[in-house]
């Protein structure tokens, strides 16, 4: 026993010469050079047992055979590692290739950037497009996309991450169209990335918009009654916007790029929208924009209007502004609110809480309610289809659901149903009192 610990711990080890296992009949295989150690048995020709996996068996301390299946964990960065690496390798290298002949390759490299990197390049790149789409592309990636992606590979970023980063959004109590919002220009960013040759998809793409949240607000439309009372209380002769807004369905940047030039009186009198005047955020200087959707519409002017136009026309070149701010310039929002003490007047007509934008629904109401075909509505309203002006305001005329009935009624011959007096119900009363 003595002899064995001694061959083990330390004769090999130290290269003692001539001493071998007690009872062993030959040497273990070829010397081994002084400082060397044996870490498990070999075969007499010098090669390390196997298993049945086909990896080298582990043999134990006292050189008592292989261990079963202690070749996997023994040599698990050896031979058996090797062989799956290399298996892995040629499938790797085969996708490599196919890429390569149909130009799908992509070097890893260019993924490794971090996305602030993409994104800048992405930003220098919207110069086409309208400055309040830049602003707001640039605010959703300032505010929302920098602090959770800013410094991350762009091709580490996955379609989880970003789910669970539109879902943080939500969570903190972010508005679902804002959060939307970031979640267009996050995707706009990697496909970017895509088109550039940085990553080979969009993981944003297949990421939902939040559904969840705050229910969507639908606006307020008044009645005519209610128009007539909400401009009487606003004071000053800028209560005259007031009408304009809700009788021709525009939009305050569409108001306030009008110019006289651009009445027309063929074949009506008429408006001809070809401008807006819009705010950069925060409070900026304001500065000329083309349409939304770049169309030019013409409004007509109901008989209303009619001498308002021609009030604040008189007197003006073709291209002084129409509405124009008493220092002269585009007419602001804020300045005119203060003008005509909006938040006071709408508290008077007891309309607490009523936005400006929610005239231009007024419009929609009082066109669609009056018989107007929604093709016609459409285009007063400047919306890209009828489909989308019945979806944002088809609510508004329900009360023409019911007198469509009674038309439709009308037609098939049927009467209306009697009334019932006071005889017929006591006599029904007794009736069923009866039974």
């Amino acid at each position: 026993m003595m002899l064995r610990i001694v061959l083990i711990s330390g004769g090999l080890r130290d290269g003692v010469p001539g001493v071998r296992r007690a009872g062993a009949a030959k040497a273990r295989g070829p010397a081994l050079a002084p400082g060397t150690r044996r870490s498990a048995a070999l075969t007499p020709s010098g090669n390390r047992p196997r298993s049945r996996d086909g990896c080298p068996a582990l043999h134990d301390p006292v050189g008592r055979g292989a261990v079963p299946g202690a070749g996997e964990i023994a040599w698990s960065r050896g031979c058996c590692s090797r062989v799956r690496a290399k298996a892995d390798a040629v499938a790797w290298e085969q996708d490599q290739r196919r890429r390569l002949r149909l130009g799908e390759w992509i070097d890893p490299r260019r993924g490794q950037v971090p996305l602030s990197v993409v994104a800048t390049d992405w930003l220098g790149s919207r110069s086409s497009v309208k400055r309040r789409t830049r602003e707001s592309d640039e605010s959703a990636w300032r505010n929302y996309i920098v602090p959770r992606f800013g410094n991350w590979p762009v091709a580490s970023i996955t379609a989880a991450e970003v789910s669970g980063w539109v879902g943080a959004l939500v969570a903190r109590g972010l508005a679902p169209s804002t959060a939307t919002r970031a979640l267009a220009t996050l995707r706009s960013i990697l496909a970017f990335a895509v088109a550039d040759a940085r990553v080979q998809h969009n993981v944003a793409a297949a990421v939902r918009k939040p559904t969840t949240g705050r229910a969507r607000r639908d606006g307020q439309a008044l009645t005519l009654d209610e128009l007539r009372t909400l401009t009487a209380a606003c004071k000053g002769r800028y209560r005259d916007v007031v009408p304009v807004l809700a009788l021709a369905g525009l939009r305050w940047g569409e108001l306030t790029g009008l110019q006289v030039g651009d009445r027309v009186s063929v074949p009506g009198p008429g408006l001809r929208l070809r401008r807006t005047v819009l705010a950069s955020r925060g409070g900026g200087a304001p500065y000329v924009d083309t349409l939304k959707n770049n169309r030019s519409r013409t409004v007509p002017l109901v008989l209303d209007l009619v001498p308002i136009v021609d009030r604040w026309s008189a007197g003006k070149t073709s291209d002084g502004w129409l509405f124009s701010a008493p220092g002269g310039g585009p007419l602001r929002e804020s300045n005119w609110k203060r003008s005509v003490g909006w938040s006071a007047a709408t508290t008077t007509a007891g309309l607490q809480g009523f936005r400006v934008h929610y005239l231009r629904h007024t419009a929609a109401s009082v066109w669609l309610g009056a018989g107007a075909d929604p093709k016609v509505v459409q285009r007063v309203l400047g919306h890209a289809t009828a489909s989308m002006t019945m979806d944002l305001y088809g609510h508004l005329v329900d009360g023409n659901l019911w007198q469509a009935a009674r038309l439709v009624g009308g037609t098939t011959g049927a009467s209306e149903p009697p009334e019932q007096t006071g005889d017929d119900e006591d006599g029904a009363e007794a009736e069923e009192s009866a039974r």
